[in-house]
C-alpha cells in the first residue's frame, strides 16, 4: 500500500506488548506530549491456548483496536505507528522501518518465543490498512558490537548481545541532554535492572558490548552467567528437563531461585528483619551488578563518562548504594530509576519521520 506522504508529525501509536498485556500509548504534538496510555490485560488462558507467540498477533491487533474505538479515538489522526523490537539476532540499534520481510522474519517460529516480536506483528497491518508507516525501535538484540566481543571461547558460539536497549538510550540521552552535551559524543555504562539485570557499554551511540542476563549479573528471576561445569551437570542429571533449564535462567532463577520471591521490597522486609541469608543473596547481587560494570569499563579502556543505574529495581536504595560502593572509583554513578520505554519508541520514531535517524531496512 502506498505510504501517505508526512508533512507534519500528528499523533504516534505506541505498542509494547508484554508476556500477557500489551501497553499502548498515542503520544501527540512530536511526542512531546502523552495523549493517553493503558496496559491492557489479557486474559492468560485465552494467550496460553496459542501455540506460539506469532499465532497471538491477530487477537492482540484486534483487542488494541477495540480499546482505542471505546476511548472514541480517530485513527486517521496518526502519522505512524511504532511497536517494540522482537528478537532477531543482527539487527543494529536504532530504528527499522516495517516492510513484508521483517514481518515474516518476527512471525518466524524459530525466532526465541518472545512477547517483544508482536510489537511488529501488530503495528505493521494496523499501519498498513491506514497508508502510513510503521516501526520498530532498539530491539533487544540490537548492538554493535566490537568482533573482540563476539568471541566466546566457543568457535560454534558467536556472542549476540541482547540488552535493555531501548530504555539504555533513552535514558543516556536523558542525562547527557541534562549536562548540556550529546549522548554520542560520550562514553556510557548503563546497567538496566528489573526482572532481568543487563548492562552495556556505549560509544559514538552504539552499544558495543553488554553484559547479558544469561551471562552477566543475576537478577530477580534470572540466573545470569552460572559456573559452566556445574550447569552442565544439572543439564545432565535425569532430574531436570530442557523447560526446567530454561526457566532456571529465565524465570525461576536468581534470586527467586534462593529467596522464592521476585520482589525486591519483599528482600529488603526479609533484611530488615535479620534474614542473613537476604541479605547474603542481596549483596551478592549487587557485586555481581559492579563486576558487570567493571568488565564493561575494560572495553572502553577505562574512560568512562557516566555509570547510569536505570530500570525498576534501581528504585532500591539498598542495592544501589551497595553497587556504588562496589565500583564507586570507577567514575561517576548516577541513578535514574525507572523506565521510560513508551516514551522512547514515540521519540525514537519522530526522530526518524524527521530524518534526524535514518530508519533502516531489514
Amino acid at each position: 500500500m502506498e505510504m501517505k506522504e508526512i508533512k507534519s508529525i500528528k499523533d504516534i501509536l505506541v505498542i509494547n506488548p508484554g508476556s500477557t498485556s500489551t501497553k499502548i500509548a498515542i503520544f501527540t504534538e512530536g511526542a512531546s506530549r502523552l495523549l493517553f496510555e493503558t496496559n491492557i490485560v489479557h486474559d492468560e488462558e485465552k494467550i496460553l491456548s496459542f501455540p506460539d507467540v506469532a499465532s497471538q498477533k491477530d487477537y492482540r491487533r484486534e483487542t488494541v483496536l477495540a480499546y482505542l474505538k471505546e476511548q472514541g479515538y480517530d485513527l486517521s489522526a496518526l502519522s505512524a505507528v511504532v511497536g517494540r523490537g522482537g528478537m532477531i539476532i543482527g539487527l543494529k540499534g536504532g530504528g527499522y522501518i516495517i516492510n513484508e520481510k521483517l514481518f515474516e522474519k518476527m512471525a518466524s517460529p524459530e525466532l526465541p518465543q518472545h512477547a517483544s516480536s508482536l510489537g511488529a506483528l501488530v503495528a505493521y497491518p494496523i499501519a498498513q490498512e491506514l497508508g502510513i508507516p510503521s516501526y520498530i525501535y532498539d530491539s533487544t538484540m540490537g548492538c554493535d558490537l566490537l568482533d573482540i566481543v563476539k568471541i566466546t571461547g566457543i568457535a560454534e558460539i558467536e556472542k549476540y548481545g541482547a540488552t535493555h536497549l531501548l530504555n539504555s538510550r533513552a535514558q543516556a540521552i536523558k542525562y547527557a541532554d541534562s549536562i548540556g552535551r550529546d549522548y554520542r559524543d560520550m562514553q556510557i555504562i548503563v546497567c538496566h535492572m528489573g526482572g532481568g539485570i543487563t548492562a552495556n557499554a556505549w560509544r559514538d551511540g552504539k552499544v558495543i558490548d553488554v553484559a547479558s542476563y544469561d551471562d552477566g549479573p543475576m537478577g530477580p528471576e534470572r540466573s545470569g552467567g552460572v559456573p559452566l561445569l556445574l550447569f552442565n551437570q544439572l543439564c545432565f542429571d535425569g532430574k531436570h528437563t530442557r523447560a526446567d533449564m530454561d526457566k532456571l535462567v529465565s524465570g525461576k532463577g536468581g534470586v527467586y531461585s534462593y529467596l522464592g520471591t521476585k520482589d525486591c521490597r519483599e528482600v529488603e522486609k526479609m533484611i530488615a528483619d535479620g534474614n542473613e541469608r537476604a541479605r547474603v543473596v542481596y549483596e551478592a547481587m549487587a557485586l555481581q551488578v559492579a563486576k558487570a560494570i567493571a568488565g564493561l569499563s575494560c572495553t572502553l579502556e577505562g574512560k568512562t563518562d557516566v555509570i547510569i543505574l536505570t530500570g525498576g529495581v534501581a528504585h532500591s536504595k539498598m542495592l544501589t548504594d551497595r553497587i556504588k560502593a562496589f565500583c564507586g572509583h570507577i567514575g561517576k554513578i548516577e541513578v535514574m530509576p525507572g523506565e521510560s520505554e513508551m516514551e522512547a519508541l514515540a521519540q525514537g520514531t519522530c526522530r526518524m519521520l524527521r530524518g534526524e535517524e535514518e530508519a533502516r531496512e531489514y
